[in-house]
């Protein structure tokens, strides 16, 4: 056998079994927390799988009784083994968790907010919103760049119409609507992000409405000429970006997102209309245990130089796991499948310096490496430490397997990437 093939055998055996022991500790404790379930929780509510939501629930300090102005914001390092031992010491096909067997100085966030009330003065109605983030992830964070280290994600201004319920209208830069994860990574379950991710805007700018029609149905929709995602924006061109939030239980939540208009194609291509739809649910399944399922489908027209009918086509499906042994321990497990049938959203990044990101063998620092029709699928297992209400630490294992060699072995092409992960997140 040759030696690559014997080394992607072992290394897929080991990272398989990693995974299945990981569930099958998992089944383990949700067996013993289904004859638990008459007892009260021994912990506090903590964790939520909605990231944005999490993201509203974080204790923010209050800078001025008068203006009600807050202040958050968080420091997170990171340290990622490749076990293939890429020789341009890069992590291929990744978001944020791009150096392989280094460290990395991800991000120092600070965000200044004031939340608009519906009740109240003029001024009570009112709000705004500034997230400033410095560091080797802020290139591809923010939708606004300084420079190469540091811009804006979310930068916009808001106000409460007095309207039924209140009518939320919000302009500027803002975390987009679309996607389960998101960009601040202490509100994603994960350190590394899925392949759906990659697929899906980061940031959006534009103007928004949000209306709440009852405690179970929210709707946002926006008009978005800006998007800040893994596949270039070359133009500004004008698109929807919608959100139905429902909630038909306390334990069940269902996020309904799309995204349509025209978008700029791989080079060569004239571009079309690209339309996004899907969503995801969760479940709360026991007083520390939640699960979430996301898929969603996206077609670009005339954007592809490698599919028959030159039209770009992704899809894929992602599954989450959390439970919470403890207030302090958690175990957060991901599976997820993605087909990029056109090649225009896998493979689009460089092996320059920053950002490093969504690269495939091939890749130079100023060429991308040639478009794939490609399905890639990973498991991640994630062991989550919080010794402090504001401090978390992560312990990721994660496998990557694609069915063409786009991942790098030493200085080869190889069709698999295992890697380790560990990070610090300090939120203040």
């Amino acid at each position: 056998m040759p030696h690559e093939s014997r080394n992607h055998h072992v290394l897929r055996r080991s990272g398989l079994a990693f995974v299945v022991v990981i569930l099958a500790f998992g089944c383990v404790i949700l067996t013993d927390a289904r004859g638990e379930e008459n007892k009260p929780s021994p912990s506090t509510y903590q964790f939520e799988p909605i990231p944005r939501v999490a993201e509203k629930m974080t204790v923010r300090r209050l800078l001025s009784d008068v203006l009600k102005v807050r202040f958050t914001g968080y420091f997170h390092v990171s340290y990622t083994q490749n076990f293939n031992d890429p020789s341009d010491d890069i992590n291929q096909l990744r978001a944020f968790s791009v150096n392989s067997n280094q460290f990395r100085a991800n991000a120092i966030q600070a965000a200044i907010e004031r939340q608009a009330k519906a009740d109240g003065s003029a001024l009570d109605r009112l709000g705004f919103r500034v997230k400033f983030n410095a560091g080797q992830d802020a290139d591809y964070i923010s939708g606004l760049n300084l420079n190469p280290f540091a811009g804006f994600q979310e930068l916009y201004a808001q106000y409460l119409v007095p309207v039924g319920r209140g009518l939320d209208l919000q302009v500027g830069l803002f975390n987009a609507l679309v996607g389960y994860e998101q960009v601040g990574n202490p509100y994603s379950p994960n350190y590394s992000r899925s392949y759906l991710y990659l697929g899906q805007p980061f940031t959006t700018g534009g103007i928004g409405a949000t209306y709440e029609f009852n405690e179970q149905v929210v709707l946002s929709v926006r008009a978005i000429p800006f998007i800040n995602a893994a596949q270039a924006n070359a133009h500004l061109e004008p698109l929807v970006e919608t959100l139905l939030m429902v909630f038909p239980s306390e334990t069940v939540r269902v996020m309904v997102y799309g995204l349509a208009g025209p978008r700029s194609g791989a080079p060569g291509t004239p571009g079309g209309t690209l339309l996004l739809g899907g969503g995801y649910a969760s479940w709360q399944l026991g007083a520390q245990t939640w699960a979430v399922v996301e898929a969603y489908y996206a077609n670009q027209a005339n954007s592809s130089l490698i599919s028959a009918g030159h039209n770009a086509r992704w899809q894929g499906v992602a599954t989450y796991l959390f439970h919470d042994f403890t207030k302090e321990w958690g175990v957060r497990l991901r599976g997820e499948i993605f087909e990029d049938a056109g090649g225009l959203v896998l493979c689009q990044g460089t092996t320059a310096y920053q950002p490093r990101a969504n690269v495939c063998f091939g890749a130079t620092s100023t060429q991308a490496a040639p478009a794939v029709a490609q399905t890639v699928w990973e498991v991640t297992g994630t062991l989550e430490y919080r010794p402090f209400p504001s401090v978390k630490t992560r312990l990721e294992y994660r496998y990557d397997k694609s069915n063409q060699n786009v991942f790098q072995l030493g200085d080869r092409a190889t069709s698999y990437q295992p890697t380790l992960s560990i990070d610090l997140v300090y939120i203040f």
